[in-house]
């Protein structure tokens, strides 16, 4: 039945393409009226080699229904190993997340360790720098000269953390990682409950087998939304415990734009709560499994001992 889905799904994207671009070959080799070039060729490959390089827009169609086959196919994988649709949907969750977005958050660490580390040479560069452009600028005024040293002073912060491994870009790396694997995952089980998705509409007749019975205790149905609405709150829960862990973290450390940024991530996690209690309890299972893997890891990563053996530096006791 999955795999029947997950087949419907493919041919669903290729009968729009196909009746989009009926009036054009859909490869070199294969014109209306004439025999094929390469007949043993898959469609497949046809479709994600030669004609996506001459149709962007289509490749761009293919994309996500091809993500979300994959994502389902890890799911269906684990699910055919004996486990509930619950079960399976929190064991996808812990290991797409330990394999793909814990190494980051660990590179991530080590990177902002390495910062820390720097920063007194980065802060000896800035005094040698303000001499050395002032006597440089001494005509300039005192806007030139200021310009003059930010410029120099970045140049120089860059070339000192790219050269210990440590580029700024790294300190972001993770939310691009993870919030692609969190929009993809939420989609594939809003297709695998019946749902229509945005922008692509309806792609498949009804939910998978088994998913309206794979629940526990009182969300037996995974394809409904919890009427209780207890995995909502522990889902808003969670978000919020997350953004307060790391406020208060950050504590006497935070910037203006960070305390903003903090107060817009908290409004986020209030909102999720009546979010989560209108979608399917497949989505709500993987949103209450991603949110409190979270909150374990940024407890984990505060453990002295643990820190230790994953080259962090050692927090300093705040008074």
């Amino acid at each position: 039945m999955n795999s029947l889905l997950r087949g419907r799904l493919f041919s669903t994207s290729i009968g729009r393409m196909c009746y989009k671009y009926h009036a054009r070959p859909l490869h070199p080799s294969i014109v209306p009226g004439q025999p094929e070039k390469n007949p043993s060729l898959p469609l497949p490959l046809l479709m994600s080699q030669p004609f996506l390089a001459m149709n962007p827009t289509v490749a761009s169609e293919v994309a996500l229904p091809s993500v979300l086959a994959a994502n389902q196919t890890i799911l269906d994988t684990i699910h055919g190993a004996g486990l509930p649709w619950w079960a399976t949907i929190v064991v996808a969750t812990i290991t797409l997340r330990t394999s793909m977005t814990l190494p980051i958050a660990i590179y991530q660490q080590r990177s902002m360790s390495k910062m820390i580390e720097l920063a007194p040479m980065v802060q000896s560069w800035a005094e040698t720098l303000k001499v050395s452009v002032a006597r440089e600028s001494r005509e300039l005024g005192y806007e030139k000269y200021a310009q003059e040293l930010n410029k120099q002073y970045r140049k120089k912060v860059n070339y000192l953390y790219a050269h210990h491994g440590c580029a700024r870009w790294k300190v972001f790396l993770l939310p691009w990682v993870q919030l692609p694997l969190f929009a993809s995952m939420s989609l594939t089980l809003r297709h695998m409950s019946g749902l229509p998705l945005p922008w692509w509409g309806q792609l498949t007749e009804g939910p998978i087998q088994g998913l309206d019975s794979g629940g526990l205790s009182w969300f037996v149905d995974l394809t409904i939304p919890d009427p209780t609405w207890v995995f909502p709150v522990l889902i808003g829960a969670g978000n919020l415990l997350n953004v307060e862990l790391n406020a208060w973290y950050a504590r006497g450390t935070a910037t203006r734009t960070q305390k903003i940024m903090t107060n817009v991530l908290r409004c986020v996690s209030v909102a999720f709560v009546p979010i989560a209690a209108h979608v399917p309890m497949a989505l709500g299972v993987y949103w209450f499994s991603s949110s409190w893997y979270s909150v374990v890891q940024n407890l984990t990563f505060r453990i002295p001992s643990v820190r230790h053996k994953l080259g962090f530096p050692i927090l300093q006791k705040r008074k």
